[in-house]
């Protein structure tokens, strides 16, 4: 299935598909790979951004700006909960994911009340103090690693395929070792029902699994400092759309 197949259709990322290429480059380079260079596990949108250069051969331009559901379908699936997305097959809206990343930086904003912008503008300045623009990567990404919010959990494999390692299947790192057979005892205790539904599995899993499963900020948190400081750049720069 085709990762522009996954996208919901979203006001709050409506934008992008008027935002700068390059922009859009960068967003998709923070969501194939960590700030290291570490390749994360990103279902097809690296297959996707391919084949659409490959298309578009004279204008990598045309590339990026035909990408943008892909994109941000990417996005809304690291929101989401990994075994939530399973059964849904789709990630959550921008919304959720700006409030999931506000909460965990501890941001200032009421759920519902406060405007997509400016609860972005707060995550900006409880994490740099200011209002960054895109020119600032190198330090954005520095000040969220002396944070603790990127890197150690990036994936070079399929994350099932990491769980499955982690129960003794075949071999693997993630979530094997030591945590294998006590993350295998508490699945083989999961009622047959809730293996049938990923929803309810998700909530009667081991923590070590569902942690694994839940959102992944390493990326959600970077990414949504990008699409940030996008939207700004683009109300900025824009007076031919309302503001998103």
């Amino acid at each position: 299935m085709a990762i522009e197949s996954k996208f919901r259709e979203d006001k709050d990322l409506a934008f992008l598909q008027y935002a700068d290429w390059q922009d859009l480059k960068m967003l998709a380079e923070t969501l194939i790979k960590d700030s290291s260079g570490t390749e994360q596990w990103t279902g097809q949108l690296k297959k996707t951004l391919a084949k659409n250069i490959d298309m578009y051969k004279s204008s990598e331009e045309e590339a990026y700006k035909n990408s943008w559901k892909g994109i941000a379908a990417e996005l809304q699936l690291f929101g989401g909960d990994t075994i939530v997305n399973l059964a849904r097959r789709k990630g959550v809206l921008y919304e959720e994911i700006l409030h999931d990343v506000a909460q965990k930086v501890d941001a200032d904003f009421h759920k519902g009340t406060t405007p997509i912008a400016e609860v972005e503008e707060k995550v900006l300045r409880t994490l740099f103090k200011r209002i960054t623009n895109l020119d600032d990567m190198n330090d954005i990404y520095k000040t969220l690693d002396e944070k603790g919010l990127l890197g150690l959990t990036s994936l070079e494999s399929n994350p099932w395929k990491t769980i499955k390692n982690g129960l003794g299947v075949g071999s693997g790192t993630g979530a094997a070792g030591a945590g294998a057979s006590a993350i295998f005892a508490g699945i083989k205790m999961i009622p047959k029902f809730a293996k049938a539904n990923p929803i309810v599995a998700a909530a009667t899993l081991p923590l070590t699994v569902k942690d694994f499963s839940s959102p992944a900020y390493r990326v959600t948190v970077p990414a949504v400092c990008i699409v940030a400081m996008m939207r700004t750049k683009y109300n900025a720069n824009s007076s031919d759309y309302d503001e998103f």
